[in-house]
């Protein structure tokens, strides 16, 4: 009934129609109970700003329409214009619409030095790595669930499959029902590596599935899905690294870049070397014990220079 009533109001305010159904649909309008125009009455001061924005648009809409102009009509057909907005605002909801409009708040958290803990409307974990951003309403709408992120974040969401969770990266947008896993926007890409569930990943042109232990890559509107090999991908989050069979340059590299240190290697075919099975907590580890660690596996020996250490192979 409803949306008959919205259809009759649409036609009227662009005079879409004829004369006895324009007559019919005001003389309707005019005729609401004395119950409604009383609890509007009620609610005029709790809703007086929403229902001036209301009217105002209405009144440019119907004016713009010309039905402000014309001949005049006898005392039966005449009407309020203002009773007629307040009639229409009633029926079509226009008020709690408004009202959700003008007051919703969007909240915006960025993890400027440490890794910040986001828990949403909603119930989600939101985990933010430093330097990321994300911005949520206070409350979701009916529809959806749906907020802005820009940086790295591991997101584990709450269960809704009547409301998607869906998040918005620039270029990119993911979607979920309710699932864990961590997103990437930095390098001008979208990364995004599945934990539990499935994450679907799409651009104006394509979309992929991505099932627990794929990754989705989207660079300028172009999908790629694959299989994750980053046993790291959450160390941001956790600080323990954990490898197998990895060179040992790319493991120096991690540690350069956890610790802020400065490890190099004597010469290139030490880098080259395998380590096998290897892990180390960056919260209980310190770097003095981990370089010994690698050189006491590798028959390696660390010389220390400044905040520098060179890592050469022990010659028997």
């Amino acid at each position: 009934m409803l949306n008959k009533e919205n259809y009759i109001i649409q036609n009227l305010i662009n005079r879409k129609l004829d004369e006895s159904n324009r007559e019919r649909a005001v003389s309707q309008i005019q005729g609401k109970s004395a119950t409604e125009k009383k609890e509007m009455k009620q609610n005029k001061t709790e809703n007086q700003f929403i229902s001036d924005v209301a009217w105002n648009k209405l009144y440019d809409k119907i004016e713009t329409a010309g039905l402000l102009t014309g001949k005049k009509r006898n005392s039966d057909f005449k009407f309020n214009i203002r009773s007629i907005a307040a009639s229409v605002i009633l029926l079509i909801g226009l008020s709690a619409g408004l009202y959700y409009y003008f007051s919703e708040k969007i909240i915006t958290v960025t993890a400027v030095t440490q890794i910040k803990k986001i828990i949403l409307p909603d119930g989600s974990q939101i985990d933010l790595n430093i330097g990321s951003k994300i911005e949520y309403p206070e409350s979701f709408n009916q529809n959806n669930r749906e907020v802005k992120f820009a940086g790295e974040g591991f997101f584990n969401i709450t269960k809704n499959p009547k409301k998607p969770f869906i998040i918005k990266t620039g270029d990119s947008e993911i979607k979920v029902l309710g699932t864990s896993f961590n997103v990437n926007t930095k390098n001008k890409k979208t990364e995004v590596i599945v934990t539990t569930g499935k994450v679907e990943l799409k651009t104006e042109k394509q979309k992929i599935i991505l099932n627990p232990g794929e990754k989705g890559i989207s660079v300028k509107d172009i999908l790629q899905k694959t299989v994750n090999k980053n046993l790291n991908y959450l160390s941001w989050k956790t600080s323990i690294f954990t490898y197998e069979n990895e060179k040992l340059k790319n493991i120096i590299s991690d540690i350069n870049n956890v610790y802020n240190v400065n490890i190099v290697f004597k010469n290139n075919t030490v880098g080259e070397l395998t380590a096998g099975s290897m892990s180390f907590n960056k919260n209980t580890d310190n770097i003095d014990t981990l370089i010994n660690v690698i050189c006491n596996t590798h028959h390696l020996k660390a010389e220390r220079k400044g905040k520098k250490f060179i890592l050469s192979e022990i010659n028997l």
